[in-house]
């Protein structure tokens, strides 16, 4: 029997093969993929790859949706010495064109919806080649597979090249490398308790974030639930989830939202889904609570960033409520550290910045000599939180994302918490907006239930009756008809604030130049 050899995914898919070559490996369109077939085909695939020219050392990136060819490259490319950059089907003409041109990507493999995108920055760029995926020849196929010697990689071998999300500019390059990605399988499969027998459906793109995170449950010998479409949709999420009887799904936190928000949610059907793994942004404790009162599923958050690496997962068996309020324990082999503005180490249950070292870090980015280190050695996520006296890890939200009004910072976490609960608001994000004298104020972006009225007037009182402080008071309101959401199902607050920001610059020049309310 065939064991797997750590750092070398494509050792992992030959063993389960070989172990239970009949057992599901991919769900996808209704259909099942055996992980005999499966290792067929991804070993097809790198020897096409290999036909094409790539080798080891090569970067070949993929823009694919949630299928089973993404997951098929995401071994195939590695096993043969050469690093994958993932690309999010949301990328634009230039950052797909900058992306390809700083990692100095050989290849780049997509399907018919990107072949237009693709081939246009090839053409500018002169030297990608661009590769169309179809479907894989089986004749022949498993001798093939049987044939492909894995590279030989070592555990500081860069495998992988991941693009931050690129708020402040161009998306960073992380560079990867195999015991990096070794770490965060074991952690994540490990803590939620992923087995042979679980199907795992990341209903975020299977490019980046917690649907990534999600690939790694095959190493294990569960299957993987393919969404197929590029973009979410709750009605589609929760037919799947039930069509497939997927155990464990990954999301983000609008996602639960809007599954919960939409006429075909029915917790018969998700009576199979024992896990909820949630990333991406601060979970509210009341949609945990909300969403596993009524699905039965455990929900699990986990934190960490695509060029810092994973900090903490929880685990299905902690106390329900540090599920509900926190992000779980520290990986076992990170190094973790709550800092205050000057870098000082705090005590436990004191808030300031998250930061991390150690092997889950990478060592710097691609094509340059540095890293996400500080002078002082540490990894600074840029998140705010705090480490309980039980060792779990709080995360209150994004430094950049605190309104600063007169001096007071103010969460817009706490206070979305609280306003999505507005008998009238379907969903809510809250941002600050420049204001010449207090530096900035509060607005609202909110997306109303249908046949239902939003007022400004109305969401302060609701803030009034909740307790909130009247600083933390909404001052400005926007309705729009939904969330924008980024390639990962993350809110776009930057684009929100641009939008508000533009619409009381339009009312201030229509008012003769007015000024607003204040308290």
């Amino acid at each position: 029997m065939t064991d797997p050899v750590p750092f070398r995914p494509f050792t992992y898919l030959a063993a389960n093969a070989e172990r239970w070559p009949e057992g599901p490996a991919i769900y996808e369109l209704g259909e099942i993929v055996t992980f005999g077939e499966f290792f067929d085909r991804v070993g097809s695939l790198a020897v096409e790859l290999r036909a094409v020219g790539v080798g080891p050392g090569d970067v070949v990136g993929v823009l694919l949706g949630s299928t089973w060819q993404y997951v098929a490259l995401e071994i195939a490319v590695p096993a043969l010495g050469a690093v994958i950059l993932p690309l999010s089907p949301s990328l634009g003409a230039y950052e797909l064109e900058s992306a390809l041109k700083r990692s100095s990507s050989a290849v780049v493999v997509t399907d018919f919806e990107g072949t237009e995108l693709v081939e246009t920055a090839a053409k500018r760029l002169g030297s990608v080649r661009v590769v169309e995926v179809g479907e894989v020849a089986s004749s022949g196929a498993h001798a093939r597979a049987s044939a492909v010697e894995p590279h030989p990689t070592r555990p500081d071998d860069v495998v992988q090249i991941a693009m931050t999300s690129g708020t402040t500019g161009l998306p960073k390059l992380a560079s990867l490398s195999a015991e990096l990605k070794q770490l965060t399988f074991e952690g994540f499969t490990g803590r939620l308790g992923i087995e042979v027998g679980d199907r795992v459906l990341p209903l975020s793109p299977v490019s980046q974030g917690v649907g990534e995170m999600c690939l790694y449950a095959l190493r294990v010998g569960a299957c993987l639930v393919m969404a197929h479409e590029r973009r979410f949709s709750a009605d589609r999420g929760l037919e799947l989830a039930e069509e497939s009887r997927a155990t464990v799904i990954g999301v983000v936190p609008t996602m639960i939202r809007r599954m919960l928000q939409s006429s075909a949610f029915d917790p018969a059907g998700l009576e199979s889904v024992r896990v909820t793994a949630v990333a991406g942004a601060p979970m509210p404790p009341d949609l945990a609570e909300s969403w596993e009162r009524r699905t039965g599923s455990r929900v699990c958050g986990f934190f960490g960033a695509m060029d810092i690496g994973q900090l903490a997962v929880a685990s299905p068996e902690d106390p329900q409520e540090k599920r509900w309020h926190t992000v779980g324990r520290p990986h076992v082999r990170a190094e973790v550290m709550i800092c205050d503005p000057d870098g000082r180490s705090l005590d436990r249950g004191e808030v300031g910045e998250i930061c991390m070292k150690g092997p889950l870090v990478q060592s710097r980015y691609w094509n340059e000599r540095y890293g996400p280190f500080a002078e002082d050695g540490w990894a600074h996520f840029g998140d705010v939180g705090f480490i309980d006296d039980d060792g779990f890890v709080h995360v209150s939200g994004r430094m950049k994302d605190i309104i600063i009004r007169g001096g007071e910072n103010i969460n817009p976490y706490e206070l979305e918490a609280v306003l999505v609960e507005h008998p009238d608001v379907s969903d809510v994000c809250v941002v600050g907006v420049r204001d010449p004298d207090l530096g900035e104020r509060v607005a609202a972006c909110v997306v109303g239930l249908p046949g239902h009225e939003v007022n400004l007037e109305s969401l302060r009182e609701f803030l009034k009756m909740r307790g909130i402080a009247r600083h933390k008071w909404v001052e400005r309101l926007v309705l729009i008809d939904q969330l924008p959401l980024g390639g990962t199902g993350k809110i776009l607050r930057r684009e929100l604030r641009d939008r508000v920001e533009r619409v009381l610059s339009e009312e201030e020049r229509a008012s003769g130049g007015g000024d607003a309310d204040a308290s």
